[in-house]
């Protein structure tokens, strides 16, 4: 049996209803779980549906933006300069039109839901944000996530980062072992024909799920991340194809999508723009890069229009290799040394073609230092 949808507004009671928030509460864990099926129209329905019972039972209050703080377990760790700019604007023709919800912690407060209003009131300069109040809930990471991971504007490195941490929070998984024990069971199972059956469990009971995982060929540390995942409402096969990949991309990439906005299929189209396949040092492919990049992002290439890019570079830098006359001269050497029948060699010569080989390894070594 399906599990059915949970209502946010009895998840987070304050105040007047105090007593049964506390039983709510001390049943989060099957709530919130419940929470993976809702998808982002409905998710923030039922945010403004929190905000406007927290409104109704403590009030509205103007809160010293100071006193604010970022909240620590929020998933989403990029707020590109735009999208504050944006938001900016629109606070300042139209003002706060919908408060902040603030989770209590001593004299201060963190955020849960609102972080972009509040970091582009801290660039306006303003004094104090309306905000509504709520006791911090049990698993907050958690319930951030499942708040946030739907969301269009999550990127996808701050969604593979958040994803490895409720991994490492709910399993005994380390957070750099998790995506390599993820790939090899996805790879197994995929072999295996048995994939299809993880993905089915989707949106299924824990019982069925839990039995299904019984069934197949899993380890323990591999069952538990799968079950993280469906907890979720995720294809473990999808994670490690398409979010955990975000987290092997060279670091100037990672960068421009946090701060550039670069979309996470450019940056795997870009990612081809390696030293193996340009053929040329580290420093002159970062740079090549960089501009590459930077096209993309400037001009607004497709998905398309980035790999035609991409293609076009790595032709003209192997071309250029290809036809270089030491390049040639070395592949030649190369070429002979395989076709070379050593047992037709007398031991002296052998020798003496051992010491020269010793001689140019340590040239090798010298120059590649």
């Amino acid at each position: 049996m399906a599990r059915s949808k949970v209502d946010l507004t009895k998840m987070f009671s304050t105040a007047a209803q105090m007593s049964d928030a506390e039983v709510e509460i001390n049943k989060l864990q099957a709530e919130v779980e419940r929470l993976r099926a809702l998808q982002a129209p409905e998710l923030e329905a039922q945010i403004a549906a929190l905000r406007e019972q927290l409104t109704m039972q403590s009030g509205q209050q103007e809160i010293d933006i100071t006193l604010i703080r970022p909240n620590p377990e929020q998933p989403r760790k990029t707020f590109s300069a735009q999208s504050i700019n944006s938001m900016a604007r629109t606070l300042e023709k139209d003002g706060q039109l919908h408060p902040v919800i603030l989770i209590v912690e001593g004299s201060d407060f963190d955020l849960f839901d609102g972080e972009r209003r509040w970091r582009a009131a801290m660039q306006l300069n303003w004094k104090t944000l309306k905000s509504v109040v709520m006791p911090r809930p049990q698993d907050l990471h958690r319930k951030a996530l499942l708040t946030t991971l739907y969301r269009e504007d999550l990127n996808p490195l701050d969604k593979a980062e958040a994803l490895l941490k409720e991994i490492s929070e709910r399993t005994e998984v380390s957070l750099t072992e998790a995506p390599r024990i993820l790939a090899t069971a996805v790879r197994r199972l995929d072999y295996q024909k048995k994939m299809k059956q993880v993905g089915e469990l989707i949106g299924e009971s824990d019982d069925r799920q839990n039995q299904v995982l019984e069934e197949l060929d899993l380890n323990d540390s591999e069952k538990q991340i799968f079950k993280v995942l469906l907890d979720l409402d995720l294809n473990p096969a999808s994670v490690t194809a398409n979010d955990f990949r975000m987290l092997s991309l060279f670091p100037d990439l990672q960068v421009a999508i946090r701060e550039s906005n670069l979309k996470a299929a450019h940056a795997m189209v870009l990612q081809r723009l390696s030293t193996k396949k340009l053929r040329i040092d580290e420093k002159r492919v970062s740079k090549i890069r960089f501009e590459a990049t930077k096209k993309v992002i400037d001009q607004n290439f497709t998905v398309a229009e980035t790999q035609e890019l991409v293609k076009e570079i790595i032709t003209k830098h192997t071309n250029k290799s290809d036809s270089n006359p030491s390049n040639k001269q070395v592949k030649n050497i190369m070429r002979g040394l395989k076709e070379l029948s050593l047992e037709k060699i007398d031991r002296s010569n052998l020798e003496e073609f051992h010491q020269s080989l010793q001689q140019k390894l340590k040239e090798i070594e010298s120059l590649l230092q």
